[in-house]
């Protein structure tokens, strides 16, 4: 039988690895690339209405010891329901938008995932209304090429942050409502090399 020769086998090891997948290192901030944030909103007469937007920027960063931390924040002034009417009230009168700061913006911070894969858990402090809440839910992380893709809920009560009670035309918004978020992080871009007139590069 014919033995196989060294330089096959390493042709075969540099073929499989580079078909297999590389994580994120740990300690290497993954920029946040894509986003969606649905805010899911109980009637008191039943039903609901979704408040929606992309504007969500921050990152995550997977832990050695297995954990992801991070910070988000989310611009408010572009959460939108599809009627622009209840846009105007929900900026306006509820979640006060033109006060600017921490009317404007939702922060999450000291965001600590409990696994790199798979369905966990979550905590972090939410800022929203000028108002600081500790928060809990529940995710679903999966490796995406360097990067993951995260899937995440968590509930809130609207009095906990002093947000005025919803309502139009004696139609009110429940107390406890349901935020879902779903995202892409990703590595961050290398700095493209520039040519200078000489021809090299800086």
């Amino acid at each position: 039988m014919k033995s196989v020769r060294p330089n096959c086998l390493l042709t075969v090891a540099v073929l499989v690895t580079a078909l297999v997948p590389v994580s994120a290192r740990a300690d290497e901030a993954l920029q946040v690339t894509s986003a969606q944030v649905t805010v899911n909103c109980p009637l008191t007469i039943g039903g609901s209405f979704d408040a929606k937007t992309s504007a969500l920027s921050g990152s995550i960063t997977p832990d050695p010891g297995g954990a992801v931390k991070g910070a988000f924040s989310v611009d408010l002034i572009k959460l939108e329901t599809g009627i622009s009417l209840r846009d105007r009230h929900l900026r306006n009168n509820y979640l006060e938008v033109q006060k600017g700061g921490d009317f404007a913006v939702a922060k999450l911070d000291n965001l600590k995932i409990q696994k790199l894969s798979g369905k966990t858990t979550f905590t972090g402090t939410l800022t929203l209304h000028g108002q600081q809440r500790d928060v809990t839910g529940t995710a679903e992380l999966q490796q995406d090429g360097k990067g993951y893709k995260v899937d995440a809920t968590f509930p809130l009560k609207i009095s906990a942050f002093q947000i005025p009670e919803p309502t139009y035309l004696g139609v009110g918004v429940s107390d406890e409502i349901s935020i879902h978020v779903v995202l892409t992080a990703s590595p961050a871009a290398a700095p493209r090399a520039t040519t200078s007139a000489q021809g090299g590069t800086w």
